[in-house]
Order: C-alpha cells, then sequence, then structure tokens
C-alpha cells in the first residue's frame, strides 16, 4: 500500500476513534476500504488506484463528518430539554422547560417563516425566466448555424433584448441559489419529517430540475466554451453503464450537431421549464398549508407587530 495512502487512512481512523459510538459502527466501513488497496492495484494502475483510494476516504470522512455534525445537534437539543440542577440537587422547574421548548419552537417558526418567504421568491423567479424565455424563443433559432447569430442579434439588434437576455440569465441563476438555500433552511427546520413530505420532495425536485435547466442551456449559446464543455460531459455521461444509450438520446447520435441542439432546447424550454413551473407552485403550496398549522399552534405573541423585525 502507498506509505501517504496509508497515513491517510490512519489519521482518519484517529478522528472518528474520538467518537467511540460511531467508530463501534463504521469501523468495518474503513476496514474494507483499507482492504480494497490490494485489490486496486491489481486492476489499475499506481496513480488510479491512489486516486481511488482516497476518493473513498474522502466519501467516508464526510459521511462521519455529517454523522458527527447530528450527533452534536442532537445533544444540543436533549440539552436544553432537560430540567437544570441546583447544589442541592435536580429541581424540575416547569417553566424553565416550558421557555426553552417555545423557544426551540420559536426557531422553526421562524425557519418556515424564511422557507415560505423562499418558495415565493423561487415562484417569482421561475415566472421571470419563463416569460422572458418565451420573449427569446420568438428570436432564438435551435439551430447550428441560426443559434449564435440569433443570440447576438438579440443582444444587439432587438430593443431591449439584452435586458431580457439578462433577466432571464440572472433569474435561472438565482432559482438555483435559492433552491439549494432552501433544502439547507428545510433541513434546519426539521421539514425532513414525514408530515413535511410534500414540501421536502418538492424542492429537491425544483433543485434538480433548475440545474437540469442550467446544463441543458450550456450549448444554446453554441459557441466554443459551450460546445466543448457540453463535450466534454456527454463523454462523462458515456462512461456511465447504459450511458451510450443516454448520450445518444441526449445528443440525437454520435456527433453534436443541429439535431442536438434541437435536443437541448425541447428540453429546457418545454419539458424541464414546464416541470420547474409545477414544481414551484406546488413548494409553495405545501409551505402555505404549513404556515396555517403554525398560525393554529404558535402563540399570539409569534405574530405580534413586535416581532415582525426577526421573522
Amino acid at each position: 500500500m502507498n506509505e501517504k495512502d496509508l497515513k491517510l487512512a490512519e489519521k482518519t481512523g484517529q478522528f472518528v476513534r474520538r467518537f467511540p459510538d460511531i467508530w463501534q459502527e463504521y469501523q468495518d466501513w474503513l476496514r474494507a476500504i483499507v482492504s480494497s488497496q490490494e485489490k486496486l492495484q491489481q486492476r489499475y494502475s499506481e496513480g488510479v488506484a491512489s486516486l481511488i483510494f482516497r476518493w473513498r476516504l474522502l466519501y467516508f470522512g464526510i459521511y462521519m463528518f455529517g454523522m458527527v455534525g447530528r450527533k452534536t445537534v442532537a445533544q444540543i437539543l436533549t440539552q436544553l430539554s432537560r430540567p437544570q440542577q441546583t447544589n442541592n440537587g435536580p429541581i424540575v422547574k416547569q417553566g424553565a422547560i416550558a421557555t426553552q421548548s417555545l423557544q426551540i419552537n420559536r426557531t422553526y417558526f421562524i425557519l418556515q417563516r424564511i422557507a415560505t418567504l423562499l418558495a415565493v421568491a423561487e415562484l417569482t423567479l421561475c415566472g421571470l425566466a419563463a416569460m422572458t424565455g418565451v420573449m427569446l424563443a420568438f428570436y432564438y433559432q435551435p439551430t447550428a448555424v441560426g443559434a449564435h447569430a440569433s443570440l447576438h442579434a438579440i443582444a444587439y439588434q432587438i430593443v431591449n433584448g439584452n435586458l431580457i437576455l439578462s433577466l432571464h440569465n440572472i433569474a435561472g441563476n438565482g432559482l438555483i441559489v435559492l433552491a439549494l438555500v432552501q433544502i439547507v433552511v428545510m433541513f434546519l427546520g426539521r421539514q425532513f419529517m414525514r408530515s413535511w413530505l410534500t414540501a421536502w420532495i418538492s424542492g429537491i425536485c425544483l433543485a434538480l430540475a433548475t440545474i437540469g435547466l442550467s446544463w441543458t442551456a450550456i450549448i444554446l449559446n453554441w459557441d466554443q466554451v459551450g460546445f466543448w464543455r457540453f463535450k466534454i460531459e456527454l463523454n462523462i455521461i458515456g462512461s456511465l453503464p447504459a450511458g451510450s444509450f443516454l448520450r445518444e438520446v441526449l445528443a440525437g447520435g454520435s456527433a453534436i450537431n443541429t439535431l442536438t441542439l434541437q435536443h437541448m432546447y425541447t428540453l429546457h424550454s418545454y419539458v424541464l421549464a414546464i416541470a420547474a413551473l409545477l414544481l414551484s407552485v406546488i413548494h409553495l403550496t405545501a409551505h402555505i398549508l404549513q404556515e396555517k398549522y403554525w398560525a393554529q399552534t404558535a402563540p399570539e405573541s409569534w405574530h405580534s407587530s413586535e416581532d415582525t423585525s426577526t421573522i
């Protein structure tokens, strides 16, 4: 085994051993990674085997870091819910426990409000991207000969064309950022639970749809950067299991030509755009229903004018 790889595996094991419960559960995983080094060296060259081995260690380390973080958060929440103690022994203070519980619920309420506002912003950006996309579609030509020329005409010859094109790009990129931030906010607000299943699934699908919109737009400019980037990513897709079939479906054949551009334009403008609009509506509706639930269960002080600055 490579000496550097062995030291890296030892450091990873030393870190996980600081948490006996996690080490007891996942030590076999690390041992399996270390024992796979010999098979990797037999199958691949030394450099490739080392790269694969380090990638497995990195994945293991990230997963362990997540487990440690989850355990730490659970311990903090448990400590907040425990009764306080004095020098004379444990004294159950119902008022303090109730106050801590209200503070935790208030935090979830604030995260719920943030998630709802983000859902509104996502639907707004999605609508703006769709509206500007329809305007661009009047002049855009999804052909190898006319794609770049039509975008150049939109930007420099059509009245306010550059503004519409810029708004379309800003709305698309902003939608990706908000969709990813929304997932983090929903996780922190405990919306991964079964009761928030609709909002959780629609939020993840919306994030995937926005990423798909960005990916299918790579080739639509039909410039050198977009062409070669798309070709490289198609080759990566072709290296996956059943990837050759998927590559031919996306590209419309073995070469990147007008048919490829039309396939990407159809996916971008119709399939993924309509899916993103529907998902953003469903996502916002789910959050509005959650707001109604919080309105019924939350204390009136949370909705008072004095607290609106923090919400």
